[in-house]
């Protein structure tokens, strides 16, 4: 099986911490409930009158926080490792998420990573890295935790797995990757 990633909420826990690091950069008193689906689904920014010219030291200050509170989610290293191979497409930066993947040693796990700010793809739902990372491996599944991570996959061809989101564009929904539905090796 030849999977394609998302990284933040899919592989690992990060929600908390970009809520936090959204918090500090709005510099408001905000409840974690409130601003996780605004910076899920990309209103925060307007939500609470922030500058969508944060986002770099939104960026930023996330990185800063410490590499142990963003965790991996249980058995998501026994899929990862049990596919032929894996790919990612994450919207944080290469510095970001290289330091996340060297962390909790998963670099190993990828034959390709794309960060779209940085490698010239504009910012999923749209299709352009999707499409070329099926086009050179081939790709049977991604596996995302929003509907942005599953809609250019459902656009290009690709089966679907949604983790702990229930959304129109997921073939399959899982909570916990000990339920992962399809065979490896």
């Amino acid at each position: 099986m030849k999977i394609l990633w998302d990284l933040d909420g899919t592989i690992l826990d990060t929600w908390p911490t970009l809520v936090e690091a959204f918090t500090i950069i709005a510099d408001q008193e905000l409840l974690y409930e409130e601003v996780l689906p605004h910076l899920k689904y990309g209103s925060a920014y307007e939500y609470y009158g922030v500058d969508k010219n944060m986002v770099k030291e939104f960026r930023e200050v996330e990185r800063t926080l410490h590499h142990d509170r963003k965790p991996l989610f249980p058995y998501v290293k026994d899929v990862l490792s049990g596919a032929d191979f894996n790919v990612l497409v994450t919207h944080r930066n290469r510095r970001s998420t290289e330091e996340l993947l060297d962390h909790w040693d998963l670099s190993k796990y990828f034959a390709e990573v794309i960060c779209p700010a940085d490698d010239g793809y504009s910012l999923k739902p749209d299709i352009h890295a999707y499409q070329y990372l099926h086009e050179r491996y081939q790709l049977d599944l991604a596996v995302g935790d929003q509907k942005t991570d599953l809609i250019p996959a459902k656009k290009i061809g690709l089966r679907t797995c949604s983790f702990r989101e229930r959304n129109e564009y997921a073939d399959y929904l899982i909570n916990c990757y000990s339920e992962f539905p399809y065979e490896l090796k």
